[in-house]
């Protein structure tokens, strides 16, 4: 299978990977940690063919390599971020991802100031977050920022969860969620970047909303049942047969689940989209991707919310997927 949208610890320290070196987030030695005890929400990980290296990146923005997918070594920071970008000297960033394109590589993540407030709904402050696009000339880094000035996209809506793509003439997007906490029905939505990749080119198309799926729900403060507004994590991937697919997250009964939309491939990025009357996965596992192995298997990565020593935390899960039809089908859990 082609993926057609190419291949994305907390605290960002100012050592940097420097001429494609990597260096430890903390300046300490890189540490070898098994998957399983790993804890790290909205894995996203890119297999180099070249070095014959996995690279892994999730929510606190560092790497982890592996040749194996069971042993991890890290954490190592790629990112250089500059102070004095909207996302200030110390965002909280979420859901990285990284991606190859035109013999560049991109770093792509959700960054959130929690010291300005851009909107209050419901009487919930909602806080500046965003995406932002950073570029390196090799998959260590540095990641330095296409565009410092202003953020990629709107700077009075949040959004998160960006994963990039192109189309057939090279044209690049990232599709991303506007988030449910400002307009009550989370979207999955794509736009388009200028050839630079500094900013974007008119307005976003929503390609679905949280209330079309059919099977997420929610509970109001009166416990009645509702559609659950979340809709966020999106990923595209390409079928062997005749449809273009999205992975996106929700909940349903309380549960962090995993669902999937299609579109004829014919139809192009703008759909029509129609949600899988059920979820691919439930059971706290979400945000989902996908990446080929270096044997070409083809893998989902998602993260398990999980009560580890009675404290909440997300690990890692990799899952085996089949799509040799038109429908995504899982085929087998990784137990390492």
């Amino acid at each position: 299978m082609l993926l057609v949208a190419m291949l994305a610890s907390c605290g960002m320290s100012t050592k940097n990977s420097e001429n494609g070196v990597l260096r430890t987030a903390d300046g300490a030695p890189a540490r070898t940690v098994a998957i399983d005890t790993m804890e790290l929400r909205d894995p996203f990980v890119y297999f180099d063919k070249r070095e014959n290296t996995y690279y892994m990146t999730g929510t606190g923005g560092n790497v982890w390599t592996s040749k194996n997918l069971r042993l991890w070594e890290g954490p190592y920071n790629v990112l250089q971020l500059d102070t004095t970008m909207w996302m200030g000297a110390n965002p909280v960033i979420w859901a990285p991802e990284i991606h190859e394109f035109n013999k560049k590589f991109y770093y792509m993540a959700t960054f959130t100031r929690p010291d300005v407030i851009i909107d209050k709904v419901a009487g919930r402050d909602i806080p500046r977050r965003s995406c932002q696009l950073f570029v390196a000339d090799n998959i260590k880094g540095p990641y330095k920022p296409i565009q410092a000035e202003r953020p990629l996209l709107r700077a009075d809506q949040p959004s998160l969860d960006a994963t990039f793509c192109s189309d057939e003439l090279g044209a690049g997007y990232i599709i991303y969620s506007h988030e449910w906490i400002q307009n009550w029905d989370g979207t999955v939505q794509i736009i388009r970047l200028t050839d630079d990749f500094a900013k974007q080119m008119g307005e976003p198309y929503v390609m679905f909303t949280a209330s079309q799926n059919p099977w997420s729900s929610g509970v109001d403060s009166l416990g009645n049942k509702s559609f659950c507004p979340v809709m966020d994590g999106p990923f595209l991937f390409d079928t062997d047969g005749l449809e273009l697919g999205i992975l996106f997250s929700t909940y349903i009964d309380g549960e962090y689940a995993v669902g999937v939309a299609y579109t004829e491939k014919n139809h192009g990025l703008n759909g029509p989209w129609h949600i899988e009357p059920e979820p691919l996965l439930r059971d706290n596992n979400g945000h989902p991707m996908m990446f080929n192995t270096f044997d070409g298997t083809l893998v989902m990565a998602v993260h398990k919310d999980t009560v580890i020593n009675n404290r909440r935390t997300s690990v890692p899960r990799f899952i085996e997927m089949d799509d040799q039809f038109d429908k995504l089908k899982i085929k087998r859990y990784y137990k390492f």
